[in-house]
């Protein structure tokens, strides 16, 4: 096999890997925490190694890394929330804030995740 088959390769696998997981291991990693009495999901687990696809695919797309404007809008974004939580309902409740940020987290990555997956197939097809 040669280099460029190789890499091929892996980029298939980094795009499917986020699905695949989802897919797969979403209801035994439910029922597993679920017998622990804790609300974590398969989609909570999966945030960090987004991130982690996120800054390979933003060096292999555009050659640096989009990290650090991932995380301002990440941490905008949680500003925000709490806002809009404080506001409605007048109060803080750290659980349920964290938990909504989390799951909003999770759908950044993944669209941020698959937005590059698709530029870098759109530029690797040009």
């Amino acid at each position: 096999m040669d280099s460029r088959t190789s890499l091929i390769m892996g980029k298939v696998i980094l795009y499917c890997l986020p699905i695949i997981l989802l897919a797969l291991f979403s209801k035994p990693t439910q029922r597993h925490f679920k017998k622990q009495n804790s609300a974590i999901k398969l989609a909570d687990l999966l945030v960090p190694f987004l991130i982690l696809g996120i800054h390979i695919l933003s060096q292999l797309t555009y050659g640096f890394s989009l990290i650090p404007y991932f995380l301002i809008f990440i941490f905008s974004l949680g500003i925000v929330i709490l806002l809009i939580i404080a506001v409605k309902k007048g109060e803080i409740l750290y659980k349920s804030f964290f938990k909504t940020y989390w799951r909003f987290v999770f759908i950044s990555s993944i669209v941020t995740y698959y937005g590059l997956v698709a530029v870098d197939i759109v530029l690797t097809l040009n």
